[in-house]
């Protein structure tokens, strides 16, 4: 079960490089805390099965469900 979490969570890191999340007038905190709890969200869904697009799915759902949105990252 750890490594499905260590797998899940590079999953999400990897996922997180193309886009980033915005919310207009929203803060650097507002962005940690709503992630940290749709990511909390996602995992309770996921139970004890290692299906990481149901994770993403729940996740994604959450944060649309709190206002953000996702944009392209800018190039470096």
């Amino acid at each position: 079960m750890r490594i499905f979490a260590i797998v899940t969570a590079c999953a999400l890191a990897a996922c997180a490089q193309d886009v980033v999340w915005k919310k207009p007038g929203a803060s650097d905190e507002e962005l940690a805390r709503d992630s940290d709890g749709c990511r909390s969200q996602a995992y309770g869904a996921q139970g004890m099965t290692s299906d990481a697009q149901r994770l993403m799915a729940v996740y994604q759902s959450c944060m649309e469900g709190k206002g953000w949105h996702r944009e392209q990252a800018p190039k470096s």
